[in-house]
């Protein structure tokens, strides 16, 4: 037996947890057992705290010898590696060995990836390692949005691209399989904007670095989020127990999320305030144990981004960047909010079921996004941005050429084929073997009912039984779909029985364990009235604890616990696999069965009537965005408590200035908001009462002020290439004058042609403006269009015509928040007070609005 390298407090720690999990999970098997029965020392002691800690899915059902292979990496790096051997052990635990990243499907990959970057790294320091790392992450992987599912590195690696999330679970595997300590950071929200971000920090001789992951730079510290980041209301990092040696906070700052202990980072990007809730019933009583969600006004609707339990004293205390923040207390039975501004309040009581308006009055809300801040990246010199830009150019090649090269290795000459191989990447050999194993229409079917994602991580296993699953119950489904049209029944087949996918879980491949689990009688029962189904489910499936990566259904039948969406989820599929269509709710995510005509919802409703509702939007001229505008969302019990729940309504349909939708019975909340160029919202909210009468709800949106829509954003004196190709400072561009910069495409793109219009009538209008408009044409090498040269030439004046660069671009677009990709950009500044002050940006937008060339010029006249 080896030397331990770890410590006795773990090897106890890992066992006490290991017993007591055991203990939690009853007489269910755990599958490691068998292994770890055959282990000593440092990876017995590993395993039982993977067993002890690892949420309950994955010690149900990932592969023992996934685990150990884990174990087994981290070990080798701990004996051999030297910045590994450093580490203090509580740190080497939970960001260097730990398997999980973020909720991601475990597999085995921490060793392929180091094959691939050993030779790489180690002739590197600690520092330029990482950043070597993140290069080799941008070689494979670049940006593009997808489904909320998350996908672990080896499925990145065969898609080529994924969302932010994915690519930081990828570059925190990447820097962990080279044992540097890494850790996944996220805001689930930003205040300034509808969206929200993760990126990466690796440890670095004992300090925590930031980067954005697989966007590598030649220095760490960097990120286009840093400014966004120091406007963030939360910002954490997760560990997924709370071994520690003193070097880890495994305090639970910003609460917990399932099996995960989510670290409050906020202070490390953001100016902070700590806000104090106390919770009372109406009587003042303090409530212990209440819910406490601390939510943004976020994509219209309030969005959770941290929840916390009242203490005994009824009191939770969190740290959040300085804005507006809902505080929302609930319990099973009732609620209690206060809207917040953390820059001016840092205490505040929450009274549950105080008295609530539901008499269809609009409520205005004021919403302050965090003020912008100055950026923290460290800077680059000339020749750092020439190696990293070429270095991205190549990183960007080499991905491109990767996929083109499977892309090549699977062509077969038939379209439809070769694009489902196209979308499976790496795993286009998985798909091409299903495909030949047999002539059966539904094999295709199968493939292009999932998920494009799907393709690209999806197993022969998993494919084969699902196939199997739909020809035993073929011939049932098909009498239930016999008085549809074709069309119909061929869409119903295909998304609503064949299709494994219901939502985001992985796909288990239990089909035929399921058909098998129930004998002739029992599937007949279901089958003749499905809602037998879900009453057995609700008796035999108790509550879970929330946030549980969705384990496969036939584990959760056997295990007998799981949440509510996964227990909605478990139904389907069971639904699925006896013939029965089935799906969840589009708008409400419930679970729905087909019976013959139409879907209907399982569980029970307060009233089987639905009120037809109409909603307008007196005043407004265009269409109302679901999620960008507006949103509806209905009061009811969740597994924490009272709240409000958003319905999906982005597929309603606005015709003539109405939309018609059908609404349960209940209270709702309406939010309109109007997002301000500083980020900060007007928004207004009604709560009503929706009964048994059709009814009319008219949208309101509050108007801003011409002052509203300034903002003050502190700007980088970034440059702009002259003629000659020297870079000039934006300051020296505008020559102490206030002025509009008009980043224009090159190219011509009518976007481009239609601000060149705008200018052009608003000069006509104005010859001698008191602010001086700038134009710069990008990318700064590209031969300028002749619809570009045609409009320049219609200008009242002649301009000196700038040019900017790609990477210029970004950055104006990023530090005063508007959308990078789109073009053009128009950002209005004003000079500094003093000589030695920044530029400040008071007006910003990408892509063209109509009216935002004289709007931009109208407000820097102000």
């Amino acid at each position: 037996m080896r030397e331990n390298l770890l410590s006795p407090a773990l090897h106890d720690y890992a066992g006490n947890r290991y017993r007591d999990r055991k203990a939690s999970l009853g007489g269910l098997t755990i599958p490691a057992d068998t292994l770890i029965g055959r282990l000593d020392g440092d990876r017995r002691a590993l395993m039982h705290l993977l067993v002890g800690t690892l949420p309950t899915t994955d010690i149900l059902e990932c592969e023992p010898a996934t685990l150990l292979d884990y174990v087994d990496h981290a070990l080798e790096l701990r004996r051999s590696r030297a910045w590994t051997a450093e580490l203090p052990e509580d740190v080497f635990i939970h960001y260097v060995f730990w398997p999980r990243v973020n909720n991601e499907r475990l597999e085995p990959c921490r060793s392929r990836i180091a094959g691939e970057l050993d030779a790489r790294v180690t002739p590197l320091d600690m520092e330029r390692a990482a950043i070597e790392t993140n290069y080799w992450c941008a070689e494979h992987v670049t940006y593009a949005p997808s489904d909320i599912r998350t996908i672990g590195p080896v499925d990145a690696l065969n898609r080529g691209t994924g969302r932010c999330g994915e690519e930081s679970t990828l570059l925190v595997s990447a820097l962990r399989a080279i044992g540097i300590p890494a850790r996944q950071v996220y805001t689930p929200r930003w205040a300034h904007c509808d969206d929200n971000h993760a990126w990466v920090e690796a440890m670095v001789d004992g300090v925590w670095r930031f980067m954005g992951a697989c966007e590598p730079e030649e220095r760490l510290d960097r990120g286009w989020f840093d400014c966004a980041a120091a406007r963030a209301m939360l910002i954490h990092a997760r560990v997924f127990c709370d071994y520690t040696t003193g070097s880890v906070d495994v305090s639970p700052s910003a609460g917990r999320q399932g099996a995960a202990i989510l670290q409050n980072l906020t202070a490390s990007y953001a100016p902070t305030a700590q806000l104090t809730v106390t919770v009372t019933d109406t009587d003042g009583a303090p409530v212990p144990g209440a819910n406490v969600r601390f939510e943004l006004l976020n994509m219209a609707e309030f969005a959770p981004i941290a929840q916390l339990a009242a203490d005994e004293d009824g009191r939770a205390a969190i740290e959040l960047g300085l804005g507006t923040v809902l505080v929302h207390a609930s319990t099973p039975d009732g609620f209690g909010e206060a809207l917040v501004d953390t820059a001016s309040t840092t205490a505040v009581t929450v009274t549950l079921d105080a008295e609530r308006r539901d008499d269809d009055a609009w409520t205005p809300l004021s919403v302050s996004a965090p003020a912008a801040g100055g950026s923290r990246a460290a800077t680059l010199t000339p020749e750092q941005k020439a190696v990293g830009a070429d270095r991205s150019r190549r990183a960007e090649t080499m991905r491109v050429e990767r996929l083109e090269s499977f892309a090549r290795q699977s062509a077969t000459g038939d379209a439809d084929t070769d694009e489902i191989l196209r979308l499976a990447g790496g795993n286009w050999p998985v798909i091409a073997r299903f495909l030949e194993a047999g002539a059966e229409p539904d094999r295709m079917l199968l493939l292009q009912a999932l998920p494009d994602k799907d393709l690209a991580d999806v197993h022969a296993e998993t494919l084969d039984d699902a196939l199997a699953a739909a020809a035993a119950i073929r011939d049932h489904a098909m009498r239930m779909l016999a008085d549809l049209d074709e069309r119909t029944r061929t869409d119903l087949w295909r998304d609503a029985v064949l299709n494994p996918r219901v939502d985001g879980e992985e796909l288990a491949g239990d089909h035929r364990a399921l058909q098998q689990r129930f004998d002739a009688d029992r599937t007949a029962l279901f089958r003749s009235d499905p809602r037998t189904l879900w009453q057995e489910m609700l008796r035999d499936v108790r509550d879970a604890e929330d946030d549980e990566p969705y384990t496969g259904t036939a584990a959760l039948l056997s295990r007998g616990y799981g949440d509510g969406p996964h227990r909605g989820i478990a139904f389907v599929t069971v639904c699925r696999c006896l013939g029965i269509p089935a799906r969840l709710n589009p708008e409400t995510r419930s679970p729905q069965y087909f019976d013959g005509a139409r879907f209907v919802d399982v569980q029970a409703r307060e009233s089987d009537r639905l009120v037809a509702c109409t909603l307008t939007a007196p005043g407004r001229d265009d269409t109302p965005r679901y999620g960008v505008d507006w949103t509806i969302s209905r009061l009811q019990r969740t597994p924490y408590g009272m709240d409000f729940s958003t319905i999906d309504l982005g597929d309603v349909p606005w015709t003539d200035g109405a939309a018609h939708i059908r609404l349960e019975p209940g209270t709702y909340r309406v939010i309109t908001t109007t997002r301000l160029p500083n980020g900060s919202q007007l928004a207004a909210s009604q709560t009503l009462r929706v009964a048994d009468e059709d009814r009319t709800i008219a949208l309101d949106w509050r108007r801003p002020a011409q002052s509203d829509l300034l903002a003050h954003l502190p700007l980088e004196d970034l440059p702009l290439i002259a003629d000659d190709g020297a870079d000039t400072p934006l300051s020296e561009v505008l020559h102490g004058r206030r002025g509009v910069v008009f980043i224009l495409d090159a190219h011509g793109s009518e976007p481009s042609i239609h601000v060149l219009d705008e200018l052009r009538e608003s000069l006509a209008e104005r010859p001698d403006p008191d602010t001086e408009p700038v134009i710069a044409l990008c990318p700064h090498d590209a031969p300028v269009s002749a619809p570009i040269t045609a409009m320049l030439a219609r200008l009242p004046r002649r301009f000196r015509l700038w040019r900017c660069s790609e990477p210029t671009a970004a950055r104006l677009a990023r530090i005063t928040f508007v959308d990078p990709d789109k073009s053009p950009v128009i950002v209005a500044i004003r000079p500094g007070q003093a000589q030695d002050d920044p530029l400040t940006g008071i007006y910003a937008c990408s892509g063209y609005n109509v009216g935002s060339v004289e709007l931009a010029l109208r407000l820097n006249r102000i």
